[in-house]
């Protein structure tokens, strides 16, 4: 056992702890390792990935506490490891070189690089063997044949700089935003699996924000074949082990097609954007387990990831007691002794066989409903219903004497962001105050743990605040404020997000080109880049360009209006050629494409605001409350022609949720 620090014992990131006993003698990202390579002109190991990451558990076990390996790095190479949840803006880079060489992409990620840091080699995960000849070979070509070397680097660092970018931006003109968004859509319907939900093929990740926004696309054209993939996606996926059935929760995704087994990992953005999701898909169908799952979801993040000081730690690890998924799966034979005679029944309920489907142990999906239960066995729904909940609380009970996965306790703001929207969501449609309560204490955390001189920082770990906040930090946090104010209609929470806003388009706006980039100008990184493509979370150009659309019309800033239409305007062609992965910037041209609805409330209150809200999904609504009596409660207005008074929240929301594309004749 190896056992003295190397220089990443001084870090706070759990990532980086991880690997400080390693005998690699890794760097953290930093001049001081640069220096050091080019003083011995020896090549770069830049290792990528995260602390809940089962593959780089995996890969540091057999490589980099072998002593074998770290001879050879530390002979040979200058190591550096990264955090890519600290340095996304380091791993996108070094991603795109891996993209380029190998068409594909994931963790843990591995590059070789110049001493100045240009990548020449990449992949992800690579088995001991593998990873000793690259590193024999690398070197021997480094020493031998130099120029070759520099030539792939000049090659790579072009791709690089090419990817994910907009150079000139485009004529500012006239949008067909329905256009738009109809070509979008045909360009996403032939990667979607209408039999199993999700897009085709595996692994199955949720995506959220695109489910989000083919849930409105559905519901503004009437597609009833789009609006059964929506339904499809979120009832296999709430039945499936993706979701913790015990304990609440998602997992990362499904290693399959059918959503059955999962990657263990817990990610905060994934359950802070499903919790988001089936709010929203709630109010249009107010199913009972979409509202379980929100609040199983929400008890699981209060209760495993809610730190101390307010905010939220990042993530679960996939792995306990040195087995993936162990925490979480069991034998036929445990079940069948803490169950006793409810163990058949939830056996067949969530598809436990002797022979289980991960590593001999199962874990839980539904694959029998409570009517399909009832028929085999006889037995009354409400008592299947009553003994499957009682075997999940024994469940529980037995679960929480394990040895729990290991948290990785950074809290970001950017993720904490996508959590206070989330929460703000909720409220909306459920009205349960404790969703607003803590949406609220994220947000004062993030005030008072999160800036420095005044300064956004993207990280708070182990006391310290650290990190320049890039453009998701700013963009999801603007949003989280934005969510508070339509939730409250509390006017600090809108002064607090045009007051960022400001400060995001000084950092990050660059006006020759027309768009955001996802570095501040300080950034001292090889290039700098956007972010543009929309994938597990929505890209943050996309939500910053959103939130741009909104504070111009409640700040009436005609810069933010200007800065947002050529955003779009640079985006359009895209958006409407290249399908899944842009979904962001479609669901912003459907905003645009849908006439804009206005709705005054007379004496009207939050109340009366989130009595519509969560009865609707339109993206594209405006209140005014006007402290008037009049004999009606509400007036209606789509575009130019305002409809006749309403008395009834109801009414209205019936009334706009019949609003679609064929509405609107104009674009806006």
């Amino acid at each position: 056992m190896f056992d003295k620090p190397n220089k990443l014992a001084n870090e706070v990131s759990p990532y980086l702890l991880q690997h400080s006993l390693n005998p690699v003698s890794w760097y953290p990202w930093g001049n001081e390792a640069f220096e050091v390579a080019k003083r011995e002109n020896k090549l770069v190991v830049i290792s990528i990935g995260y602390s809940s990451c089962h593959w780089c558990h995996i890969m540091e076990k057999e490589s980099f506490t072998d002593e074998q390996v770290a001879r050879l790095m530390n002979e040979k190479y200058v190591s550096i490891k990264v955090d890519r949840e600290e340095r996304p803006d380091i791993d996108h880079i070094y991603m795109s070189a891996v993209q380029i060489i190998t068409r594909r992409g994931g963790w843990p990620l591995n590059c070789i690089a110049l001493p100045d840091g240009r990548p020449v080699y990449g992949g992800t995960y690579f088995p001991k063997d593998q990873w000793l000849n690259i590193l024999e070979s690398m070197d021997a070509t480094w020493k031998s044949e130099p120029e070759r070397v520099y030539e792939v680097a000049e090659d790579l660092a072009e791709g690089i700089a090419n990817t994910e970018i907009i150079h000139v931006k485009t004529k500012l003109t006239e949008l067909d935003f329905t256009g738009i968004v109809m070509g979008n859509l045909q360009s996403i319907e032939p990667a979607l699996d209408y039999g199993l939900g999700g897009t085709r093929g595996a692994p199955k990740f949720p995506m959220p924000g695109l489910l989000g926004y083919l849930m409105q696309s559905a519901q503004a054209t009437g597609n009833l074949k789009l609006k059964s993939f929506v339904s499809t996606t979120l009832d296999n996926i709430a039945n499936g082990g993706v979701y913790d059935h015990v304990g609440g929760g998602f997992f990362r995704y499904a290693v399959d097609s059918r959503w059955h087994t999962p990657h263990f990992e817990k990610m905060l953005y994934d359950n802070a954007q499903l919790v988001e999701l089936y709010s929203l898909a709630y109010r249009i169908n107010p199913s009972p387990s979409y509202l379980n799952i929100v609040f199983n979801t929400v008890d699981f993040l209060d209760r495993e990831l809610h730190s101390p000081d307010g905010g939220f730690y990042c993530s679960l690890d996939a792995d306990a007691n040195g087995l993936e998924g162990g925490f979480y799966t069991w034998t036929k034979q445990e079940l069948d002794e803490v169950l006793e005679f409810d163990s058949e029944i939830f056996c067949s309920a969530y598809g436990v066989t002797p022979s289980g489907d991960i590593n001999g142990r199962n874990g839980l999906k539904r694959c029998a409903s409570d009517d399909q239960l009832s028929s085999l066995f006889d037995i009354p729904p409400q008592e299947i219903q009553f003994r499957l909940q009682r075997s999940l609380k024994t469940l529980a009970s037995i679960r929480n004497k394990r040895i729990p996965p290991l948290i990785d306790d950074k809290v970001l703001a950017s993720w904490n962001g996508l959590l206070v929207s989330a929460l703000a969501q909720a409220f909306i449609t459920f009205k349960n105050p404790r969703f607003i309560g803590l949406a609220s204490e994220i947000a004062s955390y993030l005030e008072t743990k999160h800036f420095v001189e005044g300064n956004l920082k993207r990280v708070f770990c182990k006391g310290k605040t650290y990190g320049n906040a890039l453009l998701d930090d700013y963009a999801n946090y603007i949003r989280a404020l934005i969510m508070l104010y339509q939730a409250t209609l509390e006017e600090k929470w809108l002064f607090k997000a045009n007051s960022l806003a400001q400060e995001a388009i000084r950092d990050f706006w660059d006006e020759g080109k027309g768009m955001f980039y996802y570095t501040p100008g300080s950034s001292d990184l090889m290039v700098r880049k956007m972010e543009l493509i929309d994938g597990v979370i929505p890209s943050s150009s996309s939500i910053m360009t959103g939130n741009l659309l909104f504070l111009a019309k409640h700040i009436e800033n005609p810069l933010y209006s200007k800065i947002a239409m050529q955003v779009l305007a640079n985006l359009a062609e895209n958006t409407k050629n290249n399908g899944v992965f842009l979904y962001g910037w479609g669901n912003l041209m459907l905003s645009l494409a849908l006439p804009e609805v206005s709705i005054t409330i007379f004496e009207g209150t939050s109340n009366d605001v989130n009595d519509i809200l969560g009865r609707v999904i339109y993206p594209n609504i405006y209140f005014e409350l006007i402290a008037k009596k009049v004999d009606h409660k509400f007036q209606l207005c789509v575009g130019s022609s305002c409809r006749l008074p309403m008395d009834s929240a109801a009414d209205v929301a019936q009334a706009v949720n019949g609003i679609g594309l064929h509405n609107n004749s104009s674009n806006f």
